[in-house]
């Protein structure tokens, strides 16, 4: 599997998005800073989970910094999400993720990546 990250496997839909944050039937995990929602849909795409980084602006005031917290996120996902996928596809099951930032200011990569990867083996288990 290559380590990509292309725009099928963004979440983008609006129905998508609000239909994870409306429903019930939905996993939650945390793991400071990251928090993770997770839900099983409906996705007509070839990969078998959509993801979105989400940093709030009250937190991070500073949209250079907003977007190098989602610029670590995404490469941390991008380059741990093949067990993911394989546990998704074992399975055949479809997914869409939203991770959101909790603390108030840019941590670094590899403490950002650490957490990613502990949220994404608590959902494969």
């Amino acid at each position: 599997m290559k380590n990509t990250f292309c725009k099928e496997e963004r979440l983008c839909s609006k129905i998508l998005i609000d239909s994870l944050f409306e429903e019930k039937d939905k996993l939650k995990f945390t793991e400071y800073p990251w928090m993770l929602i997770a839900k099983e849909a409906e996705i007509d795409s070839k990969y078998p989970a959509q993801v979105m980084f989400s940093v709030s602006k009250r937190k991070i005031k500073l949209a250079v910094n907003r977007n190098k917290v989602k610029r670590k996120g995404k490469e941390a996902y991008r380059l741990n999400k093949s067990s993911l996928y394989d546990w998704l596809e074992k399975r055949n099951k479809k997914l869409i993720l939203c991770f959101i930032y909790l603390e108030k200011k840019p941590l670094p990569y590899s403490l950002l990546e650490e957490k990613i990867i502990v949220l994404l083996s608590r959902l494969t288990k």
